[in-house]
């Protein structure tokens, strides 16, 4: 009875770990087939990038290509969604194109990707706002309560990405401390450095150099993480105030609800001053442009 029951529990066990390594391998398989897909995909953009050379007035043809990855990618890998639709924006926006709305369409595709923003690399979410613009000096600008509309989301994905941007910096990063080019050798081993970690027979220190090549890798990583973000800090604060300013200063005025963005994404008191006072004396200046041509 007793071996019986070993030998079912016994079955029941490799079972379990067939299905399991069935269900991990075609997990696998599914990643690399939608890797594949997205790298078709990338290039199915970019071959089209490559064949405008000149002026080009009709957009419908880029318009087909967003339209089916937006239906195709949309709902499923976010991150993959988000970098297509950044390749779609770019030559959008690019000057072939002198199509009136064009930027129109390159910000619904931008803010589809924008939609949910901590699913994508922080990178690629701050590029995809440079495409998040609305006119505000045209004749063909929006105005009342459909600017007031577009406002609010174009206002909102930059205090987003302002706020996650600033979380990411890492205030004790030294960018003095470099990763090492090449990993020096364990002490007592010949042979030059960053020489493949098999080269040396000893177990105990090679695995020593495996872990220092390792630990080395990931400081790599991260230093080149942090460099990058610092890159986007210098740049990307001053252009987002800068819009948000000069949204805020076009009627119809909302203070308050500039206040509640700011008071939700900025910590900094002296920015959230800086940006009010300039927005209320712009309002102050615009009232007084209305009542002299009244």
């Amino acid at each position: 009875m007793l071996f019986k029951k070993v030998t079912i529990y016994f079955l029941i066990l490799v079972c379990f770990l067939l299905i399991k390594n069935i269900s991990f391998g075609t997990t696998n398989e599914n990643l690399q087939m939608e890797k594949q897909e997205y790298e078709q995909d990338r290039e199915r953009i970019e071959t089209m990038r490559k064949s405008f050379t000149g002026p080009i007035k009709d957009l419908k043809s880029l318009e087909i290509v967003g339209d089916e990855i937006q239906a195709k990618w949309g709902q499923k890998n976010k991150e993959y969604y988000a970098k297509l639709m950044l390749e779609i924006c770019g030559p959008i926006s690019s000057w072939h194109f002198n199509q009136e709305g064009k930027h129109v369409l390159a910000r619904k595709y931008a803010l589809s990707a924008l939609a949910d923003p901590n699913k994508i690399p922080l990178e690629t979410e701050l590029e995809l706002i440079g495409h998040v613009m609305t006119d505000m000096v045209t004749p063909r600008a929006p105005k009342e309560q459909e600017w007031a509309q577009q406002r609010k989301k174009d206002v909102e994905v930059r205090f987003h990405a302002w706020k996650r941007l600033l979380d990411a910096i890492d205030p004790n990063w030294d960018p003095n401390d470099e990763p090492f080019i090449n990993i020096p050798l364990p002490e007592g081993i010949s042979g030059e450095a960053g020489m493949a970690p098999q080269h040396i027979k000893d177990p105990k220190r090679r695995t020593e150099y495996e872990a220092a090549i390792e630990k080395n890798r990931q400081k790599a990583e991260r230093y080149g993480e942090q460099y990058t973000l610092r890159k986007w800090l210098k740049r990307f604060p001053k252009r987002a105030e800068e819009y948000i300013i000069q949204a805020y200063s076009k009627p119809p005025f909302n203070l308050e609800e500039l206040k509640q963005y700011l008071d939700k994404y900025i910590a900094d008191t002296k920015t959230k001053a800086r940006i009010l006072d300039a927005v209320t004396k712009n309002m102050e200046k615009e009232t007084r442009k209305e009542s002299t041509t009244q």
